[in-house]
């Protein structure tokens, strides 16, 4: 039993460490894309911010792969994900219904070939494509008319509990 427990940590562990991998080639595939064919400029973009998140009963440090800053304004965050991006929908949107005092106004989620780019205050999907990720031009006319709109109090504590138990999702399943 011990064997089978050993080996069924160590396929874990492999698991992991090939999803790291992917993840951090699909990130290099993105910050690439948002500098050479986007325009974003390097100082634009923040890569793994931290937020603290204060719900209710607890408190949780959550984090993203990209935001994009414009004119002091967070415009949109990026998730990448190594498979399934439907499963990380509602976690993007949250997230960035959540984080800030502000909804950060456009959330997406990619696997670096698929991409589901979200208006967030509607909640509807934009596109589905590369093409319908803004570049920065597009980012700097949208956010001229920006207002910085609060998640409305009655749904703030549910999108901050989807993206904490989303975070809890992200931890390693084994530790030592």
């Amino acid at each position: 039993m011990e064997d089978r427990e050993k080996l069924i940590k160590e396929k874990l562990k492999e698991e992991e460490f090939i999803d790291m991998m992917q993840l951090r080639g699909i990130n290099q595939t993105i910050w690439e894309m948002l500098i050479k064919e986007k325009g974003f400029n390097p100082e634009e973009i923040e890569i793994n911010p931290e937020f603290r998140l204060q719900l209710s009963d607890c408190e949780a440090n959550v984090s993203v792969d990209f935001i994009i800053n414009i004119s002091s304004v967070s415009f949109m965050v990026i998730r990448s994900v190594s498979t399934a991006i439907e499963s990380w929908e509602r976690y993007i949107i949250a997230f960035a219904r959540a984080v800030k005092d502000y909804q950060i106004p456009y959330a997406v989620v990619t696997d670096g070939e698929n991409f589901k780019i979200y208006d967030v205050l509607s909640g509807s999907l934009l596109s589905e494509s590369l093409q319908g990720l803004f570049n920065r031009q597009e980012a700097l006319n949208l956010i001229k008319d920006f207002q910085q709109i609060p998640c409305p109090a009655n749904r703030q504590e549910k999108e901050k509990r989807i993206v904490y138990a989303f975070e809890g999702i992200k931890c390693p399943t084994n530790k030592e």
